[in-house]
């Protein structure tokens, strides 16, 4: 048993489906941009810095998220040892994950792309400190102190 409201819903899907269809038909058959929606130029290719820079976020992302997990094992397990390398790694994952994404959309200002990944190297520089002391006895944390000083060389270098 049918409704009104079951008709209109796939007389909706249908109509935009075919609106999809032929719009991406028009844009196939390359028809000129409409008023209004200018062709943007190609975007300049990225430097060899902003590839590392989006190549180790990545990895500390990564890395940070496994020692995350560990520390907060650690301290439910209660050691309390781990605070300080559990609070480093946070916020470390908060201004990379910012990095990441701001690296990865390739289209800030370049002074604030610096000016970001020189506060992401800082981050960085803290969670590898609070890593070490951890590092010869966790594989997470070794991992993460690794991939933090990474990073840190590739934001430090994009950074200028």
């Amino acid at each position: 048993m049918t409704n009104g409201a079951d008709v209109t819903r796939r007389e909706l899907i249908t109509a935009m489906a075919g609106f999809g269809a032929a719009l991406a038909a028009s844009t196939a058959a390359g028809e000129a941009p409409r008023e209004g929606h200018a062709m943007l130029a190609p975007a300049a290719p990225l430097s060899a810095e902003h590839k590392a820079v989006i190549a180790a976020t990545a990895d500390c992302l990564r890395a940070g998220r496994a020692c995350l997990a560990r520390c907060t094992e650690h301290l439910a397990a209660g050691m309390a040892g781990m605070a300080e390398c559990q609070r480093a790694v946070m916020n470390m994952l908060a201004v990379v994950e910012a990095m990441a994404d701001v690296a990865g959309f390739a289209n800030a200002a370049p002074a604030n792309l610096k000016a970001l990944a020189a506060t992401c190297a800082g981050f960085c520089d803290t969670c590898a400190s609070a890593c070490e002391p951890h590092a010869a006895h966790h594989e997470e944390c070794a991992a993460c102190r690794e991939s933090c000083l990474a990073c840190v060389k590739a934001c430090r270098a994009l950074a200028g």
